[in-house]
């Protein structure tokens, strides 16, 4: 069974729990989705971390748990997309046969939330998931509208006047990081290390490019009730108008 072929099962709040597991050992995988089968959580296995990242780009997530040494890669390279293009949401748990303390360090820092040893204690692993989510639900409770905007931050959704929008992940990330901060002045520099998390291949070009695109497609301005401004030089702030 995978994941999503078992998404009858739901949470205790009524939402369904998704969780992509990145694991190539097939025991331990069977140990895990048998786990997340009895917690009641809907689950997409994958082997390879090509596999994970395509389907991140297209597929909702509650959780990842990820193997750390995998056929084609590692889990640094998933840590790293998931960051970077989807902000620091969603709860990611990596697991290893290694200890080492530098190693745990190194995940941690790049963006895991936690990190288990294998063999796995079972009920342990599902406790600590069991945390993190109800952490997450907690952390991603919906924002009170703004103008004609709602953000649902549970499924990642951005409605204008009840209608969903179509935006991209990086596009939803910028969107939610102006929404939590409504009439700050932003610098880009702030811009790129809160959103864009330092990439290397981005720079202040990049974000003028990505707020001009999102004021299109949000449709901003005093129909709507709110407006990005810019500060030439410096950065953008969203106010109200109107």
């Amino acid at each position: 069974m995978s994941a999503l072929d078992n998404s009858q099962q739901v949470s205790p709040d009524g939402d369904t729990v998704r969780i992509g597991l990145l694991e190539d050992d097939p025991v331990i995988a069977g140990l895990l989705t048998l786990t997340f089968e009895q917690a009641g959580w809907a689950y997409r296995h994958f082997a390879r971390v090509g596999d994970m990242t395509a389907a991140l780009e297209t597929q909702r997530f509650d959780l990842l748990m990820l193997d750390w040494c995998l056929p084609d890669g590692q889990a640094d390279s998933v840590i790293r997309f998931v960051r970077n293009c989807l902000g620091w949401d969603l709860p990611i748990v990596v697991e290893s046969v290694n200890d080492d303390e530098q190693l745990i360090v190194k995940a941690l820092e790049m963006g895991a939330d936690d990190y288990v040893v294998k063999p796995l204690r079972m009920s342990e692993a599902r406790a600590r998931i069991g945390a993190l989510l109800r952490r997450a639900r907690r952390d991603r409770a919906r924002l009170p509208a703004l103008g004609a905007y709602r953000i649902d931050e549970v499924n990642r959704q951005i409605y204008r006047e009840g209608e969903r929008l179509s935006l991209t992940a990086l596009e939803y990330a910028l969107t939610q990081h102006f929404f939590h901060h409504p009439n700050e002045l932003l610098s880009r520099e702030h811009l790129l290390t809160e959103v864009w998390e330092r990439n290397p291949r981005v720079d202040t070009r990049t974000v003028d490019a990505h707020v001009s695109r999102l004021r299109r497609k949000l449709g901003l301005g005093a129909a709507t009730g709110l407006q990005i401004s810019t500060l030439r030089g410096y950065g953008y702030r969203l106010e109200q108008v109107g």
